[in-house]
């Protein structure tokens, strides 16, 4: 009898999250759900950027570089997340808004082991190869840089099954609307990294190593407070999953836009390395430490967009077709107007901002000069990542998969190859903002050509 009331409870809390979604206000709605994701994302910068700070402080430029290598690794296991996460997630949103419950608890249930299953293979092959996958994302600038690279990756390797179910869980969380116990689980393993980070690098003496060793414990913290979490929502079951293609591909193909700009992101970065290592060190670093602190406002406005995702999915899955519209203008124009004032701000302490995280002079000078690049182009990145998102959520999946590679795999790749090659060490520079511009407005004309078709329905 217990048992029965606990479940009907269950039921009307996630039939008032979802009424709440498909009829508040839209910039108020906005505001709630986008608040924790910006804080997460606040929290996540501030995660990323915990190990470089730390690793900063040893005054060493091999092991800041190492950071921003492995990094760039550790981007491509996030994409595989990102993928079962968001593919699972946005079908599981779909489904609640259609009152479907019970076909999101088997989405959910596909997506998490598809998520475990592609960790523990990774990490396998990655211990295996560790010597050559170093080689492959830029690790081999000098000796130095080889050794450090592979000590902090055999530490994380360990880490890639946990990071990619939290992955995964968060994001189911986040899309059917439930960001507070999303963001509560995925911040206890933040916080419990960036606490350990200290402790275990200076006050228990184990130096550079000690901060992969932060992250590997933290991903575990995560994963066992989300699981917890998800019992009050979508419950992890194991058991409920059952495959068919219609599943199969609404996860995969849902989810191949985040994963294909996340990898190409990766892939992006990696190329970067390498093409930077042709000159010196120094760039590596200065690259490295200018692209976190950026990371600060995009990631911000990437929180806000997050907002807008479960109301775009879900409120298109109860055919609300006039707030998917409305919620999408209020995100764009209010994550604009942020970007602004942010690339105002971040070009003006261009060099303060480098200098957090580094005392190498050179780097600082290189550093700032990559800022205030970046920051011209930086308020055009809104538009480009909301367009993805929209696209993703009404079912679009390959106009968001168009978009999504647009900034790092169909411009920034390209231009890496050929700026350098006319400009030299600036056009590495320059590649960025350059890319960021053209895939704004590839943005502009994708969305012009077909959003009113598709969203203009009453």
């Amino acid at each position: 009898m217990i048992k029965v009331r606990s479940e009907g409870a269950d039921m009307e809390l996630k039939e008032a999250r979802r009424l709440k979604i498909l009829t508040e206000p839209v910039f108020l709605l906005l505001v709630k759900t986008s608040i924790p994701t910006i804080i997460g994302m606040l929290v996540n910068v501030i995660y990323n950027l915990t190990d470089t700070f730390f690793v900063g402080i040893l005054n060493n430029r091999s092991m800041t570089a190492a950071i921003g290598v492995i990094f760039s690794f550790v981007s491509i296991i996030q994409a595989v997340g990102f993928w079962f996460g968001y593919g699972s997630g946005n079908a599981m949103s779909k489904k609640i808004g259609e009152k479907d419950y019970k076909e999101a608890e088997i989405i959910s249930s596909l997506g998490i082991i598809f998520a475990v299953a592609s960790g523990i293979i990774i990490a396998v092959l990655s211990k295996i190869f560790i010597i050559p996958l170093v080689n492959l994302i830029g690790g081999n600038a000098s000796e130095n840089l080889m050794i450090f690279s592979v000590k902090y990756l055999d530490i994380i390797i360990v880490s890639i099954p946990f990071g990619l179910y939290s992955i995964t869980v968060y994001n189911q969380l986040r899309l059917c609307g439930n960001v507070k116990d999303g963001m509560t689980g995925l911040l206890a393993g933040m916080f419990s990294n960036m606490i350990l980070d200290p402790i275990l690098m200076f006050k228990l003496k184990m130096g550079f190593i000690g901060a992969g060793y932060a992250t590997l414990i933290g991903q575990i913290i995560g994963c066992i407070v989300l699981t917890v979490l998800s019992n009050g929502n979508i419950p992890i079951s194991i058991s409920k999953a059952k495959c068919n293609k219609e599943r199969i591909y609404h996860i995969l193909a849902g989810g191949l836009p985040n994963f294909s700009r996340q990898a190409i992101t990766s892939a992006a970065l990696i190329l970067l390395n390498v093409t930077a290592a042709r000159y010196k060190e120094s760039i590596i670093a200065a690259l490295t430490v200018s692209s976190k602190v950026i990371a600060l406002a995009y990631m911000i406005m990437i929180g806000w967009g997050q907002g807008f995702q479960p109301i775009c999915a879900m409120n298109y899955g109860a055919k609300k077709y006039e707030r998917v519209k409305k919620s999408f203008i209020i995100t764009v124009f209010c994550g604009t107007v942020f970007l602004i004032f942010s690339a105002i701000i971040l070009y003006i302490f261009s060099e303060q901002c480098i200098g957090t995280m580094t005392r190498d002079k050179e780097v600082i000078e290189i550093g700032a000069r990559i800022l205030r690049l970046q920051c011209f182009t930086l308020p055009f990145i809104g538009f480009f990542a909301v367009s993805s998102m929209l696209m993703q959520n009404i079912g679009q999946y390959f106009l968001a998969l168009i978009i999504s590679v647009s900034r790092q795999g169909l411009f920034y790749i390209p231009l890496l190859f050929i700026l350098p090659a006319v400009y030299g060490e600036f056009g590495i520079y320059l590649a960025q903002p350059v890319s960021d511009f053209l895939s704004f407005i590839l943005a502009i004309i994708i969305v012009g050509n077909y959003y009113f078709k598709i969203i203009k329905r009453s």
